[in-house]
């Protein structure tokens, strides 16, 4: 009698394969990138105690365009419409 395979293992190793090829897992940034990017989003964005000011996503947004860019992002305070 011929046994049914499943195509678990087929899906496995297409997604495995995806993921080795995919170019974000190669080109991480570093780590003084990240360490260089929050610096400048502490900079624009400084610290406030919760309670004494409404937050916001800016600080967050900010950095996670800087990582994208490899820290290209300049320290300055993004133009607000």
């Amino acid at each position: 009698m011929r046994q049914a395979v499943s195509g678990a293992p087929v899906r496995f190793s297409a997604v495995l394969a995806l993921l080795l090829s995919s170019t974000a897992a190669i080109a991480a940034p570093d780590a003084e990138t990240a360490k260089r990017c929050l610096r400048a989003a502490y900079l624009i964005y400084p610290y406030k105690r919760p309670g004494v000011a409404p937050m916001n996503g800016d600080r967050l947004h900010f950095f996670q365009q800087c990582m994208t860019q490899d820290g290209r992002k300049s320290a300055e305070a993004p133009k607000r419409d």
